[in-house]
């Protein structure tokens, strides 16, 4: 095997084959996983989201993956073959942060985001480390401009806990408390009398 390349672009990952350590495709990439922290710091790949037989989506561990090379993805061979269920405080590059208005405060200029890019740190963790970002197009022009820039260059990425946090409040969900309710031993919905 080559080692790994020193920077993989998310857009470009989407559909390569993932094979285990005997050569035999065990799935595609669909997605990849980040926690985004903050604006400042740069968020750490978690994993990929692959597609397996029949289009099911499993979750697949970075530590799992051995090697990313120009056209497919190693694995251990490990896999855990359960449904891929994202927690609130994960992001899917391709879903959630792809085509996102985001501002480079030191030009000031605003567009949406087309790409990121991610590399393997020195404690062998992945984390998206720059943002390509286009410009509007003009009248002239379909497509605008396009920016590579650091991931601590860019304003407005890391605000989806915010939005998430935002949508919870307006809705109600009421199985926690009907749970709480149970578990002390009266029906869910029902109040004590007074």
């Amino acid at each position: 095997m080559s080692t790994a390349p020193s920077r993989v672009y998310a857009a470009r990952m989407v559909g390569l084959p993932i094979f285990d350590p005997v050569g035999d495709q065990v799935g595609k990439v669909r997605d990849l996983v980040v926690a985004v922290r903050s604006e400042a710091s740069q968020p750490r790949v978690l994993g990929l989201v692959a597609e397996v037989f029949g289009r099911r989506r499993i979750f697949v561990p970075m530590t799992r993956v051995t090697n990313v090379d120009a056209g497919q993805v190693y694995t251990t061979g490990l896999l855990n073959m359960r449904r891929f269920e994202q927690r609130p405080s994960e992001t899917l590059v391709m879903g959630e942060m792809l085509d996102r208005t985001v501002t480079i405060p030191s030009t000031g200029i605003t567009g949406t985001v087309y790409d990121v890019g991610m590399e393997q740190a020195r404690d062998r963790d992945w984390v998206v480390s720059r943002v390509a970002v286009q410009e509007p197009g003009t009248r002239l022009r379909r497509k605008g401009q396009t920016h590579v820039v650091e991931w601590r260059d860019v304003q407005g990425l890391s605000g989806r806990a915010e939005r998430h946090e935002a949508r919870g409040r307006g809705q109600h969900d009421p199985r926690p408390a009907a749970g709480a309710a149970h578990r002390r031993g009266r029906r869910p919905g029902r109040h004590p009398a007074g």
